[in-house]
């Protein structure tokens, strides 16, 4: 007797995934929620790489420090400065994508290894900055006792609290994120990635669209460095340096950068792996770099390919059967 298998229509998964989501609190224990709020953080600074290496084929290696930024300008806003923290959103934002624009909006014109060595180069920047200029940082000591975000006066200081506004805070992401590719801009941006010769001879200027993306990934970074500040409440400048870059990279390049779901999915599959690659301490980097290896030579464009691909060859497999 053959089991018959429940399909979802395809229009309907976003409503279920949503409601499984919403349902999470209720059912998991508190690690697992702790480790989904990682997940829903380091969306956006995935899905920021998304625009700028999909649509432009700049690898960047500077997405941790863009993330820091943000987060290094909520906490010294808010502990220094006494602003509420959900005003502080705003500033993060324009903070960062002014700094990523200011060391990058020349950078993003040049190609291949020649950006991602310009990238390092603003990674380390960025590291030396909140490491060494004490009186504004606090330097080596980071940054203590960050207040929660507070809405309406109610403080959402624990882990299920915070874990429905950063929730709020992915799916608004995710849908401005679509439609900005589905708008005149992502057009634009999707020429750009096809043909560059080709964009230009539409009347695309190329050098503002690299740019536009540049500040599009600022901006999301920037969101997540929000968020994370307020969640973890103490930062520090070794928080920032190159590895959350490379592992954003990694997780964006698992999802396949032009596929916002396939981003987001390999930023859960793989933050949940990391806690098991706790172990390897300081060669946790090493792991990342073979994971990207082998991710680049056996599915290039994404996870979220290969899993479509597979339920197409079962379906087509089906059907001739």
């Amino acid at each position: 007797m053959k089991m018959r298998t429940v399909t979802v229509p395809q229009h309907a998964v976003p409503a279920v995934v949503l409601l499984a989501l919403l349902a999470l609190p209720a059912l998991a224990p508190q690690y697992v929620i702790h480790i989904a709020n990682f997940v829903l953080i380091y969306t956006l600074p995935v899905i920021g790489l998304g625009f700028l290496t999909g649509f432009t084929g700049r690898v960047s290696l500077a997405q941790g420090a863009l993330f820091g930024t943000g987060a290094y300008t909520t906490a010294l806003l808010t502990t220094n400065f006494g602003w509420a923290p959900i005003a502080t959103l705003a500033p993060s934002v324009l903070v960062t994508v002014a700094i990523a624009v200011a060391l990058g909006g020349s950078a993003v014109r040049l190609a291949g290894l020649y950006f991602v060595m310009a990238t390092i180069g603003i990674q380390q920047i960025v590291w030396i900055v909140l490491m060494n200029w004490i009186d504004l940082t606090n330097g080596p000591q980071g940054v203590r006792s960050i207040p929660p975000v507070s809405l309406g006066g109610y403080a959402l200081e624990t882990t299920q609290q915070f874990y429905f506004l950063a929730l709020v805070f992915a799916v608004v992401s995710y849908v401005l994120a679509k439609r900005i590719i589905a708008s005149r801009l992502g057009l634009y941006l999707r020429a750009l990635s096809d043909d560059q010769l080709a964009a230009t001879s539409v009347a695309v200027d190329v050098g503002r669209a690299k740019v536009t993306a540049l500040a599009l990934s600022a901006a999301w970074a920037g969101t997540g460095g929000f968020l994370y500040a307020h969640y973890v409440r103490y930062i520090h400048p070794d928080m920032f340096g190159l590895e959350p870059s490379v592992l954003f990279l990694v997780m964006s390049m698992f999802g396949g950068y032009r596929s916002i779901e396939g981003m987001i999915l390999a930023t859960a599959v793989l933050e949940s792996a990391t806690e098991y690659l706790r172990p390897f301490g300081e060669f946790r980097m090493i792991v990342y770099g073979l994971i990207l290896l082998l991710g680049m030579m056996y599915f290039p464009k994404g996870i979220l390919v290969l899993i479509q691909r597979k339920r197409a060859a079962r379906a087509n497999s089906e059907g001739a059967a």
